[in-house]
């Protein structure tokens, strides 16, 4: 038990263990199958010499896609056709603007699934190119550290999956527990429109904050190189450079090119799913502060449990928001940091004049390729993005509590 702790939360690779980048991912591949958002089968590669994933007999993930679909949308017209029945009978929806709020979390989650569920299968192929162009810029960059950037790299994957994997037990028996006062039909529809599409946005987030960490390793990566380049400017070792450095400063900059050009095409495939999530976070941090207001003000039935599942909801909501700004947050960290390596590589001296329109032109191309995340360039994923939100949420509920009265 020890030793596999040790080799999967180690931050090192031990020398007998042949491992390759894509091999780290496997565990995340596993958790987004399992939920129906990886529809593609894939082969993962063995060893460190057959380094890109291949395709495979997808019957079983199409299937699992193709059954959350049916499951998710069955049970939301199940879930419609019960508030019309039966709404009075909980707390949570039995007033107009209670009401409102609790149907628009639903529309909300179910819709986040529709967009979800049609990107990835939109995108299925594109998953599969973007990883394996990875491990092909990988393969030009990783080699004097491979080891420790690997063992660095699983550490924070496998604490991601863990984490996410934990979330989803809370959720599945946060939904049992505090559904004790309802039927049995009516927690099983919460779970399916509820607590399952939370799990499956939990998942999506996760999927898409992984490939965010893959990216900053190439990136980290590229930064080693340049450190290397600017130590052997500094000490004016010009005529070693080509035998201590496996690569020059064009193939550094075209290797850039080309993980910016994952980023871009990671943030195509991931906007749409990024955009829904954040308007589901919003109007849960709106509608679920309001709903303990009135309950506490106007409902005598408003239980504690009932509380406690509102806060633990609004909790979640923070965690996924903290997730997309923290994401967005190390890609430009990470890149600012190759920018400041870049500018402190002297450009005088014995470099020749290649080299040095080379550094040049490195540097200026930094500010044509931007590597923020945005959502369809309307706003950035950025460090900010919490406390905008939050403020936002605060500003709305102030809003509904003056306008709040009992019926």
């Amino acid at each position: 038990m020890s030793s596999t702790l040790t080799k999967y939360f180690s931050p090192f690779v031990n020398p007998e263990e042949e491992l390759c980048l894509l091999q780290i991912f496997k565990p995340v591949y596993v958790l987004v199958s399992a939920l129906g958002l990886f529809p593609q089968s894939i082969k993962f590669p063995d060893g460190i010499y057959k380094t890109n994933v291949e395709f495979k007999n997808s019957a079983i993930n199409s299937a699992c896609t193709f059954f959350m679909i049916v499951v998710i949308h069955g049970a939301f017209v199940l879930h419609l056709q019960e508030l019309n029945i039966s709404s009075n009978e909980n707390s949570m929806t039995e007033n107009k603007m209670t009401m409102i709020n609790y149907t628009a979390a639903l529309v909300l989650q179910v819709l986040f699934c529709t967009v979800s569920f049609f990107r990835v299968v939109y995108d299925k192929k594109l998953y599969i190119t973007i990883l394996n162009d990875m491990a092909d810029c990988w393969e030009k960059l990783a080699m004097g550290k491979r080891r420790l950037i690997l063992g660095r790299l699983r550490v924070q994957m496998n604490f991601v999956v863990l984490a996410s994997v934990l979330m989803s037990f809370v959720l599945l028996f946060h939904c049992i527990c505090i559904g004790y006062d309802l039927s049995i039909w009516k927690v099983i529809l919460t779970c399916l429109t509820f607590t399952l599409p939370e799990l499956i946005q939990f998942a999506m987030l996760t999927f898409y904050f992984v490939m965010v960490l893959m990216l900053v390793t190439l990136l980290k990566n590229i930064e080693e190189e340049l450190v290397l380049f600017l130590h052997v400017a500094k000490n004016n070792r010009n005529n070693f450079v080509e035998s201590d450095m496996r690569m020059n400063m064009g193939e550094i900059m075209t290797v850039y090119v080309k993980v910016l050009g994952l980023k871009r095409q990671m943030n195509a495939s991931f906007q749409s799913s990024i955009l829904v999530a954040l308007v589901t976070c919003f109007h849960e941090l709106v509608s679920l502060p309001h709903i303990m207001y009135h309950g506490l003000v106007f409902q005598s039935n408003f239980s504690t449990s009932n509380i406690i599942q509102c806060c633990s909801w609004a909790l979640n909501q923070l965690l996924k928001i903290y997730i997309l700004g923290r994401s967005g947050d190390l890609l430009t960290s990470q890149v600012n940091e190759i920018g400041r390596t870049i500018h402190n590589i002297p450009i005088s001296g014995d470099l020749d004049w290649k080299t040095i329109l080379e550094v040049q032109h490195f540097s200026s191309l930094m500010a044509y390729q931007d590597a923020k995340m945005t959502i369809y360039g309307y706003f950035p994923l950025n460090a900010t993005l919490l406390f905008n939100m939050v403020a936002s949420a605060a500003m709305y509920i102030v809003i509904l509590v003056q306008f709040d009265e009992p019926e």
